[in-house]
């Protein structure tokens, strides 16, 4: 569909629309079928995260590499948060899983890798270094060390992001991305998979777009999932069932944050930082 089309939709049809055409894109790509894949302008032009985060490539690479050939390892709490901050295969790679948690040894690749390549981190999310100490340090031995004190309850999405949102240096978006890779690496019920995930700053705003809301509008953790159980239901009634059945709550939450970006986009408010190839 044309941009020229989707400004003409409601904003809970462009959610659908968008859900739709990302996936499309996705397998039409994997199938090896020639650019472009869409006719959508933006999404040609825009880099956006897939509908299921675990399809998105660094995601692919950890599951692959990390977490299914160390499932359920003891240290895996504290991989998978260092994973989600570097968010780069190359120095994951270079540093390897932490069979043994050693932190000066960490601290020392990373910085090796960084001095030797440039850049030690994605810039996904955002990480600050901290009185001086810089991104490396602060982000091993500050943010994910004390990290081996937490206990978890893995039956519950929820208890886990509380007890690791009560760290140092993680609030609930970054807790809420370290337990959506638990899930996958980590032996548990996850009881709460379908139905829970935690808000963020730009899944709430794609939200409020949802509901064609101010898009500046707060609302706590609560609310933010009271309404997102609605458009769960709404998607599950209006999206085919082949990808409803791939997705869990997290993946919704992603969906309103690449949401928001591709709205910002069509209204002229702003642009992604990353480009996409998507033309021949």
């Amino acid at each position: 569909m044309k941009i020229n089309a989707v400004i003409k939709l409601l904003p809970a049809e462009r959610l659908l629309y968008w859900i739709e055409e990302r996936e499309s894109i996705r397998l039409k790509k994997e199938s090896g079928l020639p650019k472009p894949w869409t006719d959508d302008e933006i999404l040609q032009r825009y880099r956006f995260c897939n509908v299921r985060r675990m399809d998105d490539k660094v995601s692919q690479w950890l599951f692959e590499n990390w977490y299914e050939l160390n499932f359920n390892h003891p240290n895996m709490l504290l991989a998978v948060a260092l994973a989600r901050f570097i968010n780069l295969p190359g120095p994951l790679e270079f540093i390897g899983f932490p069979l043994e948690w050693n932190p000066g040894r960490i601290i020392k690749k990373l910085r090796q890798y960084k001095e030797e390549n440039g850049k030690a981190f994605n810039g996904a999310y955002m990480v600050r270094g901290n009185d001086g100490i810089d991104k490396i340090e602060c982000v091993v031995k500050y943010y994910v060390n004390p990290l081996g004190k937490v206990k978890l309850n893995t039956d519950s999405c929820e208890e886990s992001w509380g007890a690791i949102k009560s760290s140092y240096g993680f609030g609930s978006f970054m807790a809420g991305q370290v337990v959506a890779d638990l899930r996958w690496a980590v032996k548990g019920k996850w009881d709460d998979k379908f139905d829970w995930a935690a808000a963020g700053p730009g899944s709430q705003r794609g939200l409020n777009r949802f509901l064609d809301l101010h898009v500046k509008i707060q609302m706590g953790q609560e609310k933010f999932l009271e309404e997102l159980l609605d458009i769960i239901n709404y998607c599950d009634d209006n999206l085919p069932v082949s990808i409803v059945n791939r997705l869990e709550a997290i993946d919704y939450q992603n969906c309103l944050c690449e949401y928001d970006k591709y709205i910002r986009v069509l209204l002229g408010e702003g642009k992604p930082k990353q480009l996409y190839g998507g033309l021949a």
